[in-house]
C-alpha cells in the first residue's frame, strides 16, 4: 500500500482484515511473516492479532510444537495475557478429539505469559485499541481528545498510553504536545518510538536531532533506542559510499558500550521494561553488532574498519554475544575485501565458513559473498571474475540445504556486462568465454528454474560482449516458450541495432505484432534507435510520427524520442528535415519541446 499511488500507511485494521483472509485458507506462514513487518513498520501486532493467528493455526492443522514455536516467536512482542486466548487454544483442541494435547498447549501458554496479566479495567484493551485506531485514521491532536473523552468514562492514563499516541509520530513537537495533554514524562522507550519512525521515514537528520535532545533529558541509553539510528546511519554509509555515517554509528556504538560495560556472564542479564515489545539486551546485542559489521562490509575504506572489526569481535567475546548468520557473512565479507588475490580470498572463505560450532551462512549472506567476490579487484582497474572459484562457493550453498536462486547466476552475468564497455579486444574475448561458462553452469545445473529476469540478464550479457548469434538464441527461446517480457524486447531490439542486424529487427518486430504484443516506451525508444542505428532514420522518423502509441494511451513520442532521433540525425546533418517532420506532423508534442535540446536549436527566438 505504501507504494502505490496514495503512499497509504495501513493500519491496523488493515491488517487484520488481511490476516482474516489468510488465517480462512491456513495461511500461516504469511501471517507469521506479516507479524514482522508490522511490528518494522511502527504498527505491531496485538492481542487481536494473535487470536488470529492461532485460528490459521488451527486451520492449518498445526502440532503441539507448533504452537511452542508460536509462542516463542510472540514473546518478542507486545502482549497482555488474555484468558480468553487460553481457553481458544484449548476448545480449539478439544474439538479436534484431544483433550491431552489441549490441556498441554494451555499449561504452556499460562506458564510464559500469565506474568503478562493486566490488572485493570477489563474494558482497557477495547479502549486502547480505538486509541490506536483514532492515531491512525485522525492524528495524535484527534487522539489525544478521544483520550480525554475516555477518561471520563474510568479510562487512567499510563505509559502505554503514550507509546500508543506516538505510534505514527516522528517529530518531537508530538512527544511534547503528548507530554503536556496527558500530564506523563515520557520515557526513553517513547524517545525510542519518535528516532525509529524518523529512520523509518527516511529523515536521518530528523531522528539524529531528536537523539540530541534525548541526550538532554538525562534519561538511560538502551540498545533498543540507539538501533534504529545506528542501523539508519549504517545505511547511509551503504548508499552513499561515505565512511564518515559510518564513523557516526560507531560513535554511537561506544557511547552505549560506555554506558553498558561488559558484566559477568554468569549474571542475569539487565532489561528493560519496554512495554513487552522485543525482550532486548539493554547494551550492545548481536543485532547491533552484526549491523555494524555489515556496514563494515561495504566500507570504502574496508582495510582501516578492518582492524575496528577485530575490536568489536573481541567487545562481542566479553559480552559474550553469540555470532549470528549476519556477522559471519560479514566477517568473511571483510575478509575477503582486504585479501591480495583471487586464491587468498577464497581460502580466507573456506577457513570462515567451514569451520566448526558456527551459524549457517543464510541464502541472503552466500549472494553478499558471492557478489563480493565477483567484484575484487587487486590493484588492476580491471579484471574477471574467478568463475570456477565463484561456483564452489556456490556449490557449498547448495550442499548447505539452501535453494540457488536466479539472483546467484544474474548478479554474476550483471557483473560480466558492466565490464564490457570501453573493455580492451583481448578482455572483451575472455569476458564473452566467462559469459560462456555461467551459460553452461546453469544448462547444467537442475536445481534451478531461470525466470524471465535472469534469461534477461544472460541475453543482455551476450550482447555487450559483442555475441550478437548467442543473444538471439536466447531471445528466439523465450519466443518459443511465451517466456518474455518488455525488458526482453528491449534488450534484443539494442543488440540488433549494435550487431547491424536490421533483417532480425524486423523479424522480432513481426513476430510480436503476430501475438498483438504491445510495445511499451522502452520498446518503442529501442526499436526506433535500432532503426537510426542501422542507418534507416527515415523510417525511424515515420516510425515515430505515424506508429508510435497508435491504439495506446501511455505511449505516446515524447521528448526522450525526439532527443534520439536528433542524436543520430545530426551525424548525417539532417536534423532540420526531422524536425520540420516533427512539427508537422506532431504538432502537440512540438509546442512541448524545449527551444534547445542538447545543443540544438528547435525553435529560434
Amino acid at each position: 500500500m505504501r507504494q502505490k499511488p496514495g503512499n497509504i500507511q495501513p493500519y491496523l485494521q488493515h491488517w487484520h482484515m488481511f490476516l482474516e483472509y489468510c488465517a480462512d485458507i491456513g495461511h500461516v506462514r504469511i501471517i507469521r511473516t506479516a507479524l514482522s513487518k508490522m511490528a518494522h513498520s511502527g504498527c505491531p501486532p496485538n492481542n487481536r492479532t494473535f487470536k488470529i493467528f492461532f485460528r490459521a493455526m488451527f486451520n492449518s492443522g498445526a502440532s503441539v510444537k507448533d504452537f511452542h514455536r508460536a509462542f516463542d516467536n510472540i514473546e518478542k512482542y507486545t502482549f497482555w495475557y488474555d484468558e480468553d486466548v487460553a481457553n481458544m487454544l484449548y476448545d480449539g483442541f478439544v474439538k479436534l478429539n484431544q483433550t491431552q494435547q489441549a490441556n498441554e498447549v494451555k499449561e504452556e501458554f499460562n506458564r510464559r505469559f500469565l506474568k503478562r496479566v493486566i490488572k485493570e479495567s477489563p474494558r482497557l484493551m477495547e479502549w486502547e485499541e480505538s486509541l490506536a485506531l483514532e492515531v491512525e485514521r485522525r492524528g495524535i491532536v484527534e487522539a489525544v481528545k478521544l483520550c480525554r473523552s475516555l477518561q471520563e468514562g474510568g479510562y487512567k492514563v499510563h505509559h502505554r498510553t503514550l507509546s500508543i499516541l506516538l505510534r505514527r509520530s516522528h517529530d518531537i513537537s508530538d512527544l511534547k504536545y503528548a507530554e503536556e495533554a496527558l500530564d506523563l514524562k515520557p520515557s526513553a522507550f517513547h524517545w525510542s518510538i519518535i528516532i525509529a519512525n524518523a529512520i523509518r521515514a527516511g529523515n536521518l537528520s530528523s531522528a539524529l536531532s531528536s537523539y540530541r535532545q534525548f541526550q538532554v533529558t538525562g534519561l538511560p541509553l538502551s540498545a533498543p533506542l540507539l538501533q534504529p539510528l545506528v542501523s539508519g546511519l549504517c545505511n547511509a554509509a551503504t548508499s552513499s559510499c561515505s565512511d564518515d555515517f559510518l564513523d557516526q554509528a560507531l560513535t554511537l556504538y561506544h557511547e552505549l558500550a560506555c554506558s553498558f560495560p561488559p558484566v559477568d556472564p554468569n549474571a542475569p542479564p539487565r532489561r528493560e521494561n519496554l512495554d513487552f515489545m522485543r525482550e532486548r539486551s539493554a547494551g550492545p546485542d548481536a543485532y547491533m553488532y552484526g549491523t555494524l559489521l555489515r556496514a563494515m562490509g561495504s566500507a570504502v575504506d574496508v582495510q582501516m574498519y578492518s582492524k575496528v572489526a577485530v575490536s568489536l569481535l573481541s567487545a562481542m567475546e566479553a559480552r559474550a554475544v553469540p555470532h549470528t548468520p549476519v556477522i559471519l557473512a560479514s566477517l568473511i565479507v571483510i575478509a575477503m575485501r582486504c585479501s591480495s588475490s583471487v586464491d587468498e580470498a577464497l581460502e580466507v572463505y573456506r577457513r570462515l565458513a567451514r569451520q566448526k560450532n558456527v551459524p549457517h551462512i543464510t541464502a541472503w549472506g552466500y549472494q553478499w559473498i558471492l557478489d563480493t567476490l565477483s567484484k575484487l579487484t587487486f590493484g588492476e582497474d580491471r579484471s574477471l571474475p574467478p568463475i570456477w572459484h565463484y561456483f564452489e562457493i556456490v556449490k557449498d550453498m547448495r550442499l548447505s540445504g539452501l535453494a540457488v536462486t536466479p539472483t546467484i547466476y544474474a548478479q554474476l552475468l550483471k557483473h560480466l556486462a558492466q565490464l564490457a564497455p570501453d573493455a580492451p579486444e583481448d578482455m572483451k574475448d575472455r569476458l564473452a568465454a566467462c559469459v560462456r561458462r555461467v551459460h553452461d553452469h546453469l544448462t547444467l545445473d537442475p536445481t534451478i528454474t531461470p525466470n524471465i529476469s535472469l534469461w534477461n540478464q544472460l541475453m543482455d550479457s551476450y550482447q555487450r560482449v559483442d555475441l550478437f548469434a548467442e543473444a538471439y538464441r536466447v531471445w528466439e527461446m523465450l519466443l518459443v516458450s511465451e517466456n518474455f517480457d518488455h525488458a526482453s524486447v528491449s534488450i534484443i531490439l539494442d543488440a540488433c541495432g549494435f550487431a547491424n542486424a536490421w533483417p532480425l529487427a524486423q523479424k522480432v518486430y513481426t513476430r510480436l505484432s503476430e501475438r498483438s504484443f504491445l510495445l511499451n516506451q522502452g520498446n518503442w525508444h529501442s526499436y526506433v534507435e535500432c532503426m537510426c542505428r542501422v542507418g534507416r532514420l527515415n523510417d525511424a522518423v515515420k516510425a515515430v510520427c505515424l506508429q508510435m502509441g497508435q491504439g495506446q494511451k501511455d505511449v505516446t513520442p515524447n521528448v526522450d524520442t525526439i532527443r534520439v532521433l536528433l542524436a543520430f540525425a545530426t551525424r548525417a546533418n539532417q536534423q532540420d528535415e526531422v524536425l520540420s517532420r516533427i512539427q508537422r506532423y506532431l504538432p502537440h508534442l512540438w509546442e512541448t519541446l524545449p527551444c534547445n535540446l542538447e545543443g540544438i536549436i528547435i525553435k529560434p527566438n
